[in-house]
């Protein structure tokens, strides 16, 4: 739940952007000012950070809050020895103008300056928006240039319209937002319940058999590396691929063999051939994609390869993989789909180290990541899994 500290005629359009990411706002400020002559003098980045943090003072909610200004360009000086251009040279109306609010009193500096100003002197309307939860404080932008004929208040819908935009993806980024995941979640609990069978089951599996190796390194080769429970990955493919289908993916990537598990009886279910990426050059690799990452498990850089003959720039990868750590082998699968031409769709994981930062780090690609089972600990060598909805948090 967030605070808005921005224009009414826009707190719909900021609500209903990050309504698509799960965020609802308590309420809306609006556009209040100070009174404090020194805001004619503040930058809107002052102004904008100002009111966020006072709204979150208030409330102690995360904040949006924004600032507008608008501005004339100054003219250019006519020819002075021509007297019919004396008016023109008046410097009330040669001067630049720069206001850090919009109403009423740019609609009539616009029309006064109209009749002596070239039809293309330019005006700007800039918007700054501040996002601010009482630690981390974020700045976007949107920005309008406007012939002044064309020039008047209304048009600062365009720039605050930007600004929502490029917010919203700054923020999408900044603490992971899923587009529509919540839509996607209510999907799959209408369909198989609030909390997926599977899911509960390999959880027991991890907090039964599962070992914290020194470096924090979860072992689970007792049912999905050294042996595998054939069963109990087909059921955990299963579930995934219905997560994926209506993404159509045309291919599955993974890495040999770890991911492998997972990845073929995935293949099955979504009726798509897989390619796996190579940690060593066979004979009949001439001509790859290459993609070096640093492994955490191994203690050292690794690289990984896939043949050019087995993806295709029309190509929708899936990237799967057994465990989500730093998410730095998959972000090298994702560098092997980019440079090939291919389009990734989403990312499928088996289990999800939550404590450290690797769908953080996959954000950037703006994919889907889904994960069967999430570890949120492993402190002091005890496995802790992340509390699902409906469920309290087990550990072992």
């Amino acid at each position: 739940m967030w605070c808005a500290a921005i224009d009414d005629a826009c707190f719909q359009n900021l609500a209903g952007s990050f309504r698509n990411y799960g965020v609802e706002f308590a309420c809306n400020f609006g556009e209040w000012e100070d009174g404090c002559d020194a805001d004619a003098f503040q930058s809107i980045e002052d102004i904008a950070s100002y009111k966020a943090r006072k709204v979150y003072e208030v409330t102690g909610l995360p904040t949006i809050a924004s600032g507008t200004s608008f501005e004339v360009e100054p003219a250019r000086v006519p020819d002075r020895s021509n007297p019919m251009n004396r008016m023109l040279q008046n410097s009330r109306v040669t001067s630049g103008y720069r206001f850090n609010s919009v109403g009423d009193h740019v609609d009539y500096i616009i029309e006064a300056l109209k009749p002596y100003s070239e039809p293309t002197r330019v005006t700007r309307f800039r918007s700054c928006f501040c996002f601010y939860d009482g630690d981390l404080e974020i700045f976007d932008y949107g920005e309008l240039d406007c012939d002044i004929h064309f020039a008047n208040s209304v048009r600062t819908f365009i720039p605050m319209s930007c600004g929502i935009d490029g917010i919203g993806k700054t923020l999408q980024l900044a603490f992971g937002l899923e587009f529509q995941g919540w839509l996607r979640k209510k999907v799959r609990d209408a369909m198989n319940g609030n909390e997926s069978r599977i899911s509960m089951q390999l959880r027991d599996r991890i907090l039964k058999e599962g070992k914290v190796l020194p470096n924090n390194i979860v072992d689970v080769s007792a049912f999905m590396d050294s042996m595998v429970d054939v069963n109990l990955m087909d059921d955990c493919a299963k579930e995934l691929s219905k997560r994926f289908e209506s993404l159509k993916p045309t291919k599955i990537l993974t890495v040999a063999t770890t991911g492998l598990v997972l990845a073929i009886p995935m293949a099955k279910y979504l009726q798509v051939p897989v390619v796996y990426a190579r940690k060593e050059r066979n004979i009949v690799m001439s001509d790859t994609y290459k993609a070096n990452y640093s492994s955490k498990t191994v203690g050292k850089n690794r690289e990984l390869m896939v043949s050019k003959k087995h993806i295709h720039p029309d190509d929708r990868i899936l990237v799967v993989d057994d465990f989500l750590s730093s998410g730095a082998s998959q972000e090298a699968l994702l560098r092997i789909v980019s440079d090939s031409g291919a389009s990734a769709v989403g990312v499928g994981i088996l289990l999800e180290k939550v404590y450290d930062a690797g769908r953080q780090f996959l954000s950037g690609f703006n994919i889907p990541v889904e994960s069967i089972a999430k570890i949120a600990s492993v402190k002091d060598g005890i496995i802790t899994m992340e509390e699902e909805e409906g469920y309290t948090s087990v550990s072992r």
